[in-house]
């Protein structure tokens, strides 16, 4: 297996763009709404400021949707930051479910994304040893490719299974049809083989699954 230290090249620089892209659009259409909304508020105030009827229900209203905002916002920033730390360490020891659970909020931001089912048991032990950045490039671009196929009102169903050999494989399932191109792409499978991982795809594409083992400095020779 090819070790995974290095991310000086396009492939690991298109997908950190691409993501922080979505990010800063997903940021932006909070601040949108939180400027809309204030300025309905600066309307109403203006309004009772000439005499007019106050309507306590839509200035309630207009401030929890600010404060839902603004924590989403939060939420937003939360997930941004634990992305650019991925960078943090080339290998290191993971918890995969919160791996997805952090690829599926990000790609979630894309316009056409659709639902996705992740129902993991409460108490696992499961981790895995890998490069945190490549394993969400990975992640990233399978989910990518199952939200053109399921389509944004689609859902497509993923979970997580640690295998007798230290492994951990991700299964998608219900993708549907709709994507017409192929998967992996070979940008897709030059990730997948820097950290090992193998990549199965169902006949019809409407289902994969991904098998990332432990990493090792002597199967990284």
């Amino acid at each position: 297996m090819e070790s995974p230290v290095e991310f000086q090249n396009n492939e690991d620089l298109a997908f950190f763009g691409k993501v922080n892209a979505s990010i800063s659009h997903e940021l932006k259409n909070i601040l949108a709404i939180i400027s809309e909304t204030a300025g309905l508020l600066g309307d109403l105030m203006q309004q009772a400021t000439k005499g007019g009827k106050i309507d306590l229900e839509l200035i309630n209203t207009c401030s929890n949707d600010i404060v839902e905002e603004i924590q989403r916002g939060f939420a937003t920033i939360k997930h941004m930051n634990k992305f650019a730390h991925s960078v943090d360490n080339a290998i290191e020891s993971l918890d995969p479910i919160e791996v997805l659970r952090l690829v599926i909020s990000l790609s979630g931001f894309l316009s056409f994304a659709s639902k996705v089912k992740f129902d993991p048991a409460e108490k696992t032990d499961c981790t895995i040893r890998t490069c945190p950045f490549r394993l969400q490039n990975l992640i990233y671009q399978t989910l990518v490719f199952a939200f053109e196929s399921a389509g944004p009102d689609g859902e497509i169903e993923v979970a997580i299974q640690k295998e007798p050999n230290g492994e951990v494989r991700f299964t998608f399932s219900g993708l549907g049809s709709k994507s017409t191109r192929p998967f992996p792409a070979e940008k897709t499978k030059q990730v997948a083989a820097s950290i090992g991982a193998d990549i199965q795809t169902a006949e019809d594409l409407q289902g994969i699954q991904i098998r990332v083992p432990q990493f090792s400095e002597k199967s990284a020779r």
